[in-house]
């Protein structure tokens, strides 16, 4: 132990400083807050002040199945990132515009083809759960009205993703924030019935979500074209641009991340089904567990973000020594951070717990399972840090296969076999299955920490 500590210490001079990571981790703390936490901790508490809980489990149920699908759509925007901005460092600037049309034609059709998926197989969405009839019943409206959102959020993100790749990351920022604002506002307006507007409850969480998609494509129509700098990468309307085989080719730089992306948060999913063999209180305290480790999370999440760029910067200078360095002082800093958060969160998880659960139904679930799964949480923030660190060395397909193998061929049978047990109480048994995912984690961080510990990673062709 001493070794290591000394060794650790002989090595702190390398890689960036110590203020400097936090001076770029502290905006991505922020961002993350705002964008990952905030809206779904205050839908799901708006949902909770209504006290049913079908409703409250619908929308957990619901939030899986809309999380996965934005995984999934964060895919063709990220290729389209790294294709208008090659064309825009190369100065040809009107194929930039051309990219633009056909990330906004990917999107829309991949949009499309959601939306008509999830409509008409709400029902039997719900069904495969395994949820109550009166979970369905409160469940199936809401999510055919938010696959018509999801519709608009798949659209909204070609056009802030063009911004992104002519360097303007400032105004999708300042467009994301006002949306969410936008769906901050009416969803307090419109699930409880406030300030004169009709109680429309779930619904009403859905319909927020596509008044604030709205805004942001809205917004973001006008000001790319209405801002003089950009006349230049359009020589007529963007949507005239329309290739099968350049959408084919965005489809193809896509598919590793759709795959390691959606295969996370099918994990999600399917902790989902096993738990509501459990009943609806359990599913309620999944989604509430889910919202509460996630805002503990934010450091790591911030973190993973960072680290992309501090691995990528430290290899591109030839500086491998540099580049482990950073990752160790990140996984450090981030462990005293996630620690100290999961603690006060553990001392005050009656409190918590009491926010989204007014009328005490299953909160009983949620304190107890808490703090137990808390302890796990570690092996989870390390394997996002290291994955971050190898997509930083353009290692994105070792990540995508263990990520993939792990998900569907440890998790989904450890947490089906986990469900099987004859327990009786609600609390182990839901912390056992929670924990499932968690312990995925930990079998993902043990192979990316064995591709870490040598050096192909480090030698990776972009």
């Amino acid at each position: 132990m001493v070794s290591i500590t000394k060794h650790f210490k002989d090595k702190m001079h390398l890689g960036d400083s110590l203020k400097d990571i936090f001076k770029l981790w502290w905006p991505e703390l922020i961002a993350s807050a705002v964008f990952i936490v905030l809206s779904p901790m205050l839908d799901s508490y708006l949902v909770g002040g209504l006290k049913s809980v079908a409703t409250f489990g619908a929308l957990g149920a619901a939030n899986q199945i809309i999380h996965t699908l934005l995984k999934f759509a964060e895919a063709i925007p990220v290729a389209a990132m790294a294709i208008i901005g090659r064309h825009n460092g190369a100065k040809q600037f009107k194929k930039c515009g051309q990219d633009l049309g056909d990330a906004f034609w990917s999107t829309v059709l991949l949009g499309i083809l959601q939306f008509l998926l999830i409509f008409f197989g709400a029902v039997t969405i719900y069904k495969w759960l395994g949820v109550s009839d009166n979970m369905m019943h409160a469940g199936v409206p809401f999510l055919r009205l938010r696959s018509f959102g999801m519709f608009l959020t798949f659209t909204s993100l070609g056009f802030l993703a063009f911004m992104k790749a002519i360097k303007n990351t400032r105004t999708p920022m300042v467009i994301s924030m006002i949306g969410i604002g936008i769906f901050i506002l009416f969803d307090f307006l419109l699930i409880p019935g406030n300030c004169g507007f009709p109680k429309l409850g779930l619904v009403g969480s859905a319909i927020a979500s596509i008044i604030q998609y709205s805004f942001v494509i809205v917004l973001s129509c006008v000001y790319i074209f209405l801002k003089k700098d950009y006349k230049k990468y359009f020589s007529g309307l963007f949507i005239k641009y329309f290739s099968f085989s350049k959408i084919v080719y965005l489809l193809n730089l896509s598919w590793p991340i759709m795959i390691d992306k959606t295969s996370l948060a099918l994990s999600y999913v399917w902790l989902t089904k096993m738990v509501a063999k459990m009943g609806d209180a359990a599913i309620c305290s999944m989604e509430v567990v889910k919202n509460l480790e996630r805002a503990a999370f934010l450091p790591a999440i911030a973190s993973a973000v960072v680290i992309v760029f501090l691995v990528s910067n430290r290899l591109g200078a030839k500086d491998p020594e540099g580049a482990n360095t950073n990752i160790k002082k990140v996984l450090l800093f981030t462990a005293i951070l996630v620690t100290i958060t999961l603690v006060v969160m553990s001392l005050s998880i009656g409190h918590l717990s009491a926010l989204f659960d007014p009328s005490g139904k299953f909160s009983f679930i949620v304190n107890a399972a808490f703090p137990f799964i808390s302890l796990l949480v570690v092996f989870d923030f390390i394997q996002l840090i290291l994955a971050g660190s190898l997509r930083g060395a353009g290692d994105v397909k070792s990540v995508m296969k263990v990520r993939f193998f792990s998900c569907f061929f440890f998790l989904a049978p450890l947490a089906y076999g986990l469900s099987l047990l004859p327990i009786q109480s609600v609390s182990i048994k839901f912390c056992l299955i929670y924990s499932s995912f968690y312990l995925n984690s930990g079998m993902m961080g043990i192979f990316f920490l064995k591709r870490i510990m040598g050096k192909k990673w480090q030698n990776i062709k972009i």
